[in-house]
């Protein structure tokens, strides 16, 4: 009879914890269960130091999925596309949510004025313009944001040391000039081609009446403060008449210096095998064609 007493007890002591669990998961918010997981929200990122003053490319940035509870800025730039091509208005660390106010349009801003030159690079370097044509700018194929080389060309004489005269040619005639060219700075920046402000134009001089000077062809360039006293140098002799510019586009990301060798005409004589012909006892003369001239 106590055995039997003991079972019941158990039994209803079951019965008692099954109902217990039952009541439990009864109370538990339905809605819990059947909450959708919340999705990740994608903004862009930055995947490297971004530059103040550099070109906002594909390559510079990514699209990521924000962390569970991480606080997304209002302004997060969502598309990337949004961001290529822009400048960066601020230096921009790796893994930074890219925000609408931290790049801008630098075409648009220099059309308006809006820009000051001096935001748009960063400390260590000075921009310096130059004036150079067309052909000594890959046609005019130069754009802000390109990189080149910088290639002089000059042309020697004899001097003499003390008077800075030039020395008389031996015999008759003048001296000739030897031309030389060589690379004088690698991997230069081009902030701007052409003015700040469209269609913006420049005086020649002090002079009343001073025709204005057309500053399409000129190209401003960021180099280090010591490379400025090497270009204004440059400038100031090709002014002169005394020395020539040109610009050589680099393909894009290429940063390798190069060591070139100045050509002249001993150079290219020595290097492509150009003969000295001999001289001799006759020469061809120009051709004079008188009366007209009908085809055969």
């Amino acid at each position: 009879m106590k055995g039997k007493a003991i079972i019941l007890i158990g039994v209803v002591m079951g019965l008692m914890a099954g109902a217990l669990v039952l009541l439990m998961v009864s109370r538990q918010p339905a809605a819990s269960a059947s909450a959708p997981t919340p999705v990740p929200v994608p903004v862009v990122r930055a995947a490297q130091n971004i530059p103040k003053g550099h070109e906002i490319t594909l390559e510079v940035v990514q699209l990521v999925p924000v962390a569970a509870g991480e606080p997304v800025p209002a302004e997060a730039v969502r598309d990337p596309m949004a961001a290529v091509g822009m400048t960066a208005a601020m230096d921009i660390p790796q893994g930074t949510v890219l925000q609408a106010e931290m790049y801008y349009d630098r075409e648009a801003a220099s059309a308006l004025g809006q820009q000051r030159p001096a935001e748009l690079f960063q400390p260590g370097r000075v921009a310096v313009s130059m004036p150079v044509g067309d052909l000594a700018r890959v046609a005019g194929g130069i754009r802000d944001g390109d990189h080149v080389n910088v290639i002089a060309s000059f042309e020697m004489i004899d001097v003499d040391r003390e008077t800075q005269i030039r020395k008389p040619a031996e015999g008759e005639g003048v001296q000739i000039p030897r031309l030389t060219t060589q690379t004088i700075l690698q991997d230069v920046e081009v902030l701007r081609v052409g003015p700040w402000i469209a269609g913006a134009t420049a005086t020649g001089g002090a002079e009343a009446g001073t025709a204005p000077v057309d500053l399409s062809g000129v190209v401003t360039v960021l180099v280090t403060p010591q490379d400025s006293v090497v270009l204004k140098w440059l400038i100031d002799l090709a002014s002169e008449g005394e020395a020539s510019v040109t610009l050589a586009l680099r393909a894009d990301g290429d940063s390798e210096a190069s060591d070139t060798d100045a050509a002249t005409l001993e150079y290219l004589m020595r290097r492509f095998r150009v003969p000295n012909p001999p001289k001799l006892d006759v020469t061809t003369d120009t051709i004079v064609v008188r009366g007209a001239v009908e085809p055969r």
